[in-house]
């Protein structure tokens, strides 16, 4: 085992994982359901991932075998399902499975949906079964990446598709830009408390900005896969069909603003074209990646 000393250790590590997600599938459900129609509306679905979802529930074909890592709440999985494909669900976050179960027997799908406490580092997976493997912000959270992909690689049919979504590490430029522009637009931080952690922090502040976009410390597997080389594991793996690095800073800059979600929409869709044109100039990098691969 390559990120704890013991299983002991191991278990309450995963266990504290499970905690962070399940109390933000709580937090996330005091507003939204657990459902395609209102995730769409939040500010990073309505701006940044949506059009990839989209692509994403317009490859699912009915009686597809299907499995999501990391389901969460369930809302991806359940809408896979209303495609007519069978869905496996499975994420360590035993409250967000069971607000996802709560919800899909509420609202029972045209295919089947089935949610399942695992974690994926060590599961088992059934050989030859799955038509489509979804992992959507899962990868960097991962202990064991390779493992995981050797075990998704066997278990998809062949000719089958996996489909990823998950972040990139963050450059410098992309680090100045995203806090040059929250120094300027409204957010939970009171303009003069800006002024004084710029003074307070000088030198440190561009890792601090890096560290916040990429979500460090978040929960105890917050980021590990980063530096496991997910993407030329992926390459080596399987056949890449689609690839595109997108998301240079406007999703974190949304995400931050202290405005009602219309408005945070709203200057989203001001910033994506400044976005997608800085890392088509190469100026920026991509902080977000979509793949698209099938079994070799």
């Amino acid at each position: 085992m390559s990120v704890h000393s013991s299983e002991q250790d191991y278990q309450a590590l995963i266990a504290a994982e499970a905690a962070v997600w399940s109390a933000a599938a709580r937090d996330l459900a005091a507003k939204w359901r657990p459902d395609w129609a209102d995730m769409r509306r939040t500010r990073h679905y309505a701006v940044v991932d949506g059009r990839h979802i989209k692509q994403l529930l317009r490859l699912v074909q009915p009686e597809w075998q299907v499995l999501e890592i990391g389901c969460w709440s369930g809302w991806l999985s359940l809408e896979m399902a209303r495609r007519g494909a069978h869905v496996d669900g499975i994420d360590v976050a035993a409250e967000a499975l069971k607000l996802a179960q709560t919800y899909a027997a509420e609202h029972a799908p045209r295919g089947s949906v089935r949610y399942r406490l695992a974690d994926i580092n060590y599961e088992p997976l059934p050989q030859n079964h799955y038509d489509l493997v979804v992992a959507v912000g899962v990868l960097h959270h991962l202990a064991e990446v390779r493992a995981v992909l050797e075990r998704v690689r066997a278990a998809l049919k062949p000719n089958g598709l996996l489909f990823v979504i998950d972040p990139l590490d963050t450059p410098t430029a992309n680090a100045l830009l995203a806090g040059a522009l929250l120094f300027l637009l409204p957010t939970k931080v009171r303009y003069r408390d800006k002024v004084r952690h710029l003074l307070r922090f000088r030198q440190r502040v561009v890792e601090r900005m890096k560290a916040s976009i990429e979500a460090r410390g978040l929960s105890p597997f917050e980021g590990y896969g980063r530096h496991q080389m997910p993407l030329e594991i992926l390459r080596e793996l399987f056949h890449v069909e689609q690839f595109r690095v997108y998301n240079a800073f406007t999703g974190y800059v949304i995400a931050n603003l202290a405005m009602p979600e219309s408005l945070a929409i709203a200057v989203g869709h001001l910033l994506l074209p400044l976005d997608h044109l800085a890392v088509r100039l190469r100026l920026l990098q991509g902080l977000s990646y979509k793949l698209l691969a099938r079994r070799i």
